[in-house]
């Protein structure tokens, strides 16, 4: 019995061996060296330095597996074709990212100057906020009953610099805004008449707008005027005046 037990366990064994044996063996798996296909470097190297070691590992493959001759030759032309294709390839993704660097580095300037732009915007605001006090703030509605109304005075007690601002939205109708000096000359006119929105996926009331926005220097003394006309016209006004209290930089 135990001599049965010996004899099973060495045909086992020998069975065991010959698989092992067999496994090692094996023919490599045809293309398990793979060029790089990726357009960064490796660790520093450049995508021809890539390819070329790549070559290497590939020319080992071939000879293990026993290529000769024009077996040889012709994987290697192949490999060759691979790799000039795939360097193109760089090169050309090269170019567009090259182009879409000056582009964002040209977006970063144009951007650069916007801010510097809205600075001094903000400061120039800032300037105007702390050297300026208002004389006149007005809102108005319009109703398309009416077809006129009194002029809206403001005293200017010295020579200053004024900044006039008039927002208008209307519904229906015309209106005219004219500001008048002391001496009855026009500084300025804001006119609208109504035209319909043609655009019929419009949420809420359709309305037309303007503005006008104006800055007089060195102003004449005296009673000013702003005069409304309106013909059937509905809707509102918002105006508002301010004057220099401080000479400011940019005057």
């Amino acid at each position: 019995m135990m001599r049965k037990d010996i004899i099973f366990l060495f045909v086992l064994l020998l069975n065991n061996t010959f698989v092992f044996c067999q496994v090692e063996k094996d023919k490599p798996a045809d293309n398990y060296i793979y060029p790089p296909n990726s357009y960064n470097n490796y660790e520093g190297l450049t995508p021809k330095e890539s390819w070329d070691i790549h070559k290497a590992a590939y020319i080992k493959q071939l000879k293990s597996k026993g290529s000769t001759g024009e077996e040889y030759d012709k994987s290697l032309l192949e490999y060759e074709k691979q790799k000039e294709e795939f360097l193109t390839q760089v090169k050309e993704q090269n170019r567009i990212a090259e182009v879409q660097r000056e582009k964002d580095d040209e977006l970063r300037k144009q951007h650069a100057i916007q801010r510097e732009k809205d600075a001094e915007l903000r400061k120039k605001s800032q300037a105007w906020r702390e050297h300026s006090e208002d004389i006149l703030i007005k809102n108005i509605t319009l109703s398309n009953k009416s077809n006129g109304s009194k002029p809206i005075t403001f005293d200017v007690p010295t020579k200053t610099t004024l900044y006039i601002g008039v927002r208008a939205h209307i519904r229906s109708g015309n209106v005219s805004i004219e500001i008048f000096n002391p001496k009855g000359i026009k500084e300025g006119e804001l006119s609208l008449k109504y035209q319909p929105n043609s655009n019929e996926n419009s949420d809420g009331p359709e309305y037309t707008s303007g503005a006008l926005n104006k800055t007089i220097s060195n102003t004449d003394v005296g009673e000013w005027q702003i005069k409304i006309s309106s013909q059937k016209s509905n809707g509102n006004i918002a105006m508002s005046v301010a004057q220099s209290i401080k000479p400011t930089v940019d005057e």
